[in-house]
């Protein structure tokens, strides 16, 4: 690799570690990812050297297979995609490169993105490095364990219903999910049109952010920021909550009243009729709609936990999806009203991580998956913007997440920031 001043030199070792660390433990990094970009680089390197001030030059970024990389294959976690080399970057991973970042590998995923749970039958699973033997959440898995194990400083996945923030909370890290078009999904392969978006996760809110500003395709949104509410609805978020899970939350949420800022916990009647709405219909549609020649003829090849989902599209009827997305933009705009410059606080996942051999059996797999995605989804279906945040209490990590309404990406990352520092106390 060539050198040209100090700072590539800084880079040139640290990647190096970066390969050394998994040439020389292959079990600690099974699964993590489907293919690394070492062939080139040495271009990469050269690329980077040009770039005189790129808020990412000097940093590691990994990069979920759902996103093209021009001149290596995407797969989406699947068997059925044909391997076809990609012509030119997402739209997203091209502002990466201009800014300095350099690009280490595809990160392994669930197939499609389509769980909260992190497991693939095709390429394997990552292991948990914080709980053992459990699964890392998904559908952003592989690149969630890149961070936890610190081979990259930034992560980029998508978020449908919780894939950056269900994986963050269960390894420990930070997981954003902005508001979904204000990072372009071009050349990045679909689960559900409606509810996907571009996420990242990273060790904390300002490599988030740093991340953020570098994608976003939208200029920062200046909203007044006075007399800022904390909201904890007591109608909604702590179904099926591990003990583990809400002693953290407790006292995470004690630390933050302590500090002055207002909290407050009320019903909010609008999530009892969000919780009455029948979700999986989105990704069940669209993912059967966009994959529908795979679906008819290579199903086979499909993990049945993923085409059992797809199946689902056949119990939906044209009407009942219109006046789905009809409703959804109604919600939206009463919840926005509701919330304004405000933010939800809530346990990003009510659960602890189970472990991989227990998702074995189908029924309990179903079950972990849906209270997995029960608390992040509402984010994604409002079109808001939804942070999580990284609290460790008694050596084990719990996820607490913030959500902004929509555009409110900013004021999130700001506040974030500050709980943050809180939280690490």
């Amino acid at each position: 690799m060539k050198t040209e001043n100090s700072q590539s030199e800084n880079l040139i070792n640290k990647v190096n570690k970066i390969l050394k660390k998994i040439q020389n433990d292959p079990a600690s990094f099974e699964n993590i990812f489907t293919e690394l970009f070492e062939k080139d680089f040495n271009e990469q390197l050269d690329n980077i050297n040009k770039v005189k001030k790129g808020k990412l030059k000097g940093l590691i970024i990994s990069v979920k297979d759902l996103f093209d990389v021009k001149g290596y294959k995407t797969k989406g976690g699947t068997k059925f995609i044909d391997d076809k080399i990609a012509q030119k970057d997402a739209k997203c991973i091209s502002l990466i490169r201009k800014a300095g970042g350099l690009l280490l590998g595809h990160t392994n995923m669930t197939e499609l993105a389509y769980s909260g749970l992190g497991i693939n039958p095709h390429y394997g699973t990552p292991s948990n490095p914080v709980f053992k033997n459990s699964v890392p959440g998904g559908s952003t898995s592989g690149g969630a364990v890149s961070i936890a194990l610190d081979v990259a400083d930034i992560t980029i996945g998508t978020d449908t219903g919780g894939s950056t923030r269900i994986p963050a909370a269960f390894t420990g890290i930070t997981g954003f999910k902005p508001t979904q078009d204000s990072i372009s999904r071009d050349n990045v392969l679909v689960l559900s049109t409606s509810l996907d978006s571009v996420g990242l996760m990273a060790r904390d809110v300002s490599l988030c952010k740093l991340g953020f500003e570098t994608m976003r395709n939208k200029s920062k949104n200046n909203i007044a920021k006075n007399n800022i509410k904390i909201i904890i609805p007591k109608n909604f978020g702590f179904e099926d909550i591990d003990d583990e899970i809400k002693v953290g939350f407790d006292s995470a949420k004690e630390k933050i009243i302590k500090s002055g800022l207002d909290i407050q916990e009320i019903e909010i009647p609008l999530l009892d009729h969000y919780k009455k709405i029948p979700l999986w219909q989105f990704a069940a549609v669209e993912c059967q709609a966009e994959y529908f020649e795979a679906y008819n003829n290579k199903k086979h090849l499909i993990d049945p936990n993923v085409s059992r989902r797809m199946d689902r599209a056949n119990q939906v009827t044209a009407v009942e999806y219109v006046n789905l997305c009809k409703e959804r933009t109604t919600l939206i705009s009463q919840f926005n009203t509701f919330l304004g410059n405000n933010f939800l606080l809530l346990p990003t996942v009510s659960i602890t991580p189970p472990l991989i051999k227990d998702c074995e059996n189908v029924e309990f797999y179903d079950k972990m998956n849906l209270i997995s995605l029960r608390n992040t989804t509402l984010a994604n279906y409002m079109n808001g913007c939804s942070l999580s945040l990284p609290y460790t209490i008694k050596d084990k990590p719990v996820g607490i997440m913030l959500n902004g309404s929509t555009d409110n990406d900013d004021q999130l990352l700001e506040i974030g920031s500050k709980i943050e520092k809180l939280l690490s106390k």
